[in-house]
Order: C-alpha cells, then structure tokens, then sequence
C-alpha cells in the first residue's frame, strides 16, 4: 500500500477528528428511540377491513337524507355591538396557538412547523420545523398544541408520513426560542388520512387529554367508536413524563371500562373530536365533535363523568346511525343539522372576564363552514347569538393568561377579539 502523502494525512485526520467531534455532539438516545422501544409506545390497526367500505352498511346509511326533525341552528343575530378582529399574528395555514406567558407562547402550522411569538412578533424562523416528516392530506397535519402546567415541555399532536397520529414534547429548559429535540410519547396509527381528532390539552389536575377520531370511512366501517381495545374514536387521559421510560401511562383514577378495555381512554364513542376546552370555573370538559352528514355536537362532562360513551357510531347526535338511542349513551347538550351554510363544529371556550359583557359566561364557537362567530349559553331552552365577527377560515380558538380571546384561521393567521377602539 502507497504512503500517503502529508497533505492527505492532513486531511484525513482532519476528517477524522471532525467526525469525532461530531459523534460526541449527538445526543445520547432518548428512550423510544430504537424500533423496539417505540413499538411500546404504539398502537397499531390489528387487522384490515377486506370488505371494501363502500360496500358497508355504514357506507350506504352516509349517504342516506337526514331524517327530518334534526335541530337547526338558528341564532339571534346581533347587528352590532363594540367588538372587533384586529390581527395579532399574520400566518397562513395556522392551526393552533399556545400561550407560555401573558406576551409570548406558540403557533403552529398545519404543515409542520412551529414559530415562537413574542409581543405579537413572530421568531424570523420556525423553533420547530417537522415538515419532512408531516403528512397534510385531509383531515392531516400538525393539529395541537399544549404546554405543560410547569411550562417545562411543549406539546405537539401530528400525523407523520406513514400517517400515524404522533405525540411528541420538546423541551423548553434552553428558553422559547430553542425547544429540544422531539420526545415521542404516544404513537397510535391510522387506518386513514380521515377524523385523527388531533387536539391535546393539560386538564385541572395536570394529566393529559388527547383526542383520536375514529379513523376514518364513511360510518366508521372499521367500528372503532364502540371498540374500547382501541384509543382511536376516543379520548385519552395520559400521565407523561418525557424524561421516564415508557413516558407515558394510564391517569390515576381513570375509569375501569371492562375486560380487555383500554385503561387510558377517559371519554369513548366520539367521531371526530377535533377541538375540546376547559370551564375554568365549573372544570367541566366543553368538547365539540364533527358528525357524519348530520349533526354537530357539544357536550358538556363533568369530572365524575369519566368512561362516558358519546355514542357514535351507534347513533349520531341523538339520531340513530347503525343502531338506537339508548340510556347508556350520553346525549350531546347541543346540536345542530347541517346546512345552510354549516358543515363542521369548532370550539371554543366558555368565556369568563372576557372583553364584552355579550360573550361573558358563554362558549364562543363557530362552523368551519359558515365561518360566523356564535356564542352559546346552555339554559333549559339554549340560546345562541350570531355575532358580527367573521373568520375566514376558522379552526381553533385560544384564550391567553390575562383572558385575551383568539381564534386562529387557517387562511391568514391568528386574530384577536376585543373591545373596538
């Protein structure tokens, strides 16, 4: 073998030593990150459906007219009064918003990237940039945000390119602008690109709520919403720790839902729960989910209402789907059939010291469709008020520390609503 010159030996123990330099900069592994360690973590769809969906029962009650006699919504129509949407953040494709203190926190994007704000002032550059490794396909994406009540992690509900409902925390130890590497917590696949839920959020006692759809297929072929071996069509109450292994776990005092069940899920028989909140006064569970052709949803749960089964795909709303109004399912408190102009329920927040008399002790909502604000309040007879406040495209709403109100649309970004002038 040929001696090599001093300028290639200059250059090989340069590559070498950059090498070294970084193979001791790489982080030790964080656990979950060998195949095996993340298979403790996931769920995964036991077996394929081999009846084509549209050959399903389910398939042909979606595409049944809606019975008569469903609730509209039909709202009194408040022609003015002094509030307004005033920019806070110009973001298109904005999905979800977070705040860490009164003046700063995060906003995502559908696509898979995160920006931190200050003051109203975007980070030049995402903190967090997942894009290679988000799918957006339907109902797809970087859905939630939450951070944790220590402020020490920040959350993210996304779907990844295999299409597999993906948790991860990133922590925020090194400040806003620099949140760590992702931890993965909960890894729960998909059985398609329709209904993943996707929100998550920190409940009064510190354990977390994450919402899975039922997978998708007209009807839920796939009967994922009566199924309790199944986290999917349901809502999960977790302990988390991303510095343990495994880092996650069932939340004490979740109910025992039977043989076989998955002691995680705290609320089950849900379509798509796309959007849920906390009453901070009452503590009561504000969750909002997207019917089939229909009817949309809102129920209200109190804490001992844990192991609750909203119904679908047994019924849909308080209709029958693929079977019949029983006791043992919980009825929504609202809802309204689709159409003129509304498809698709998004919530919201019970408004406590808000910014008008007209929205206090109400829940601010709207249709993704209809685009309206509305306001709710749950009386023996309910009433809703369409206000003269208009969003695009909205699909989540956020409330800050000093009880700011937001709603966050799709189309432009994140607006925020107050008293005009």
């Amino acid at each position: 073998m040929a001696r090599l010159s001093r300028t290639t030996r200059v250059i090989v123990i340069a590559v070498m030593g950059v090498s070294l330099i970084a193979l001791l900069r790489v982080p030790s592994e964080k656990p979950g990150g060998s195949s095996g360690h993340r298979n403790e973590i996931r769920w995964r769809v036991p077996t394929e459906n081999t009846v084509p969906f549209e050959e399903t029962r389910e398939f042909a009650l979606s595409n049944e007219s809606c019975p008569v006699g469903l609730p509209l919504l039909e709202p009194t129509h408040v022609d003015s009064v002094d509030l307004e949407l005033s920019l806070f953040l110009d973001l298109p494709g904005a999905i979800s918003l977070v705040f860490l203190s009164s003046n700063s926190g995060f906003v995502a994007e559908r696509n898979g990237r995160v920006y931190a704000f200050e003051s109203g002032k975007l980070s030049a550059e995402p903190v967090i940039n997942l894009t290679e490794n988000t799918s957006t396909d339907m109902d797809q994406g970087l859905l939630g945000l939450a951070v944790s009540p220590d402020k020490g992690w920040l959350y993210l509900n996304r779907t990844d390119l295999s299409g597999s409902s993906v948790v991860t925390a990133h922590s925020l130890r090194s400040g806003i602008a620099d949140p760590g590497t992702a931890v993965e917590i909960i890894i729960v696949d998909q059985p398609s690109a329709m209904h993943n839920g996707g929100d998550l959020l920190f409940d009064p006692e510190g354990y977390l709520l994450v919402s899975f759809g039922d997978g998708g297929g007209l009807g839920d072929p796939h009967g994922h919403g009566q199924d309790l071996s199944t986290p999917l069509g349901s809502v999960l109450r977790l302990e988390v720790n991303p510095e343990l292994w495994p880092p996650h776990k069932p939340a004490p005092k979740n109910p025992d839902l039977g043989p076989g069940s998955d002691p995680r899920i705290w609320i089950s028989g849900v379509r798509n729960p796309f959007r849920f909140s906390f009453d901070e006064v009452t503590g009561d569970l504000w969750l909002t989910d997207l019917g089939q052709q229909c009817v949309e949803e809102i129920t209200v749960l109190t804490s001992a209402e844990a192991g609750a089964n909203l119904g679908w795909n047994l019924v849909e709303g308080s209709r029958p789907f693929m079977g019949q109004v029983e006791s043992s399912l919980r009825r929504p408190d609202f809802e309204y059939r689709h159409g003129r102009g509304r498809c698709a329920i998004i919530g919201g927040f019970v408004v406590r010291d808000g910014p008008h008399p007209i929205l206090e002790d109400r829940y601010l909502f709207a249709d993704m469709c209809g685009a309206q604000l509305m306001s709710l309040r749950l009386d023996k007879e309910p009433s809703v008020l369409a206000l003269p406040l208009h969003s695009t495209h909205p699909v989540a709403f956020a409330t800050g520390p000093d009880k700011s109100l937001y709603v966050v649309d799709l189309a432009s970004g994140v607006w925020r609503i107050g008293a005009k002038g």
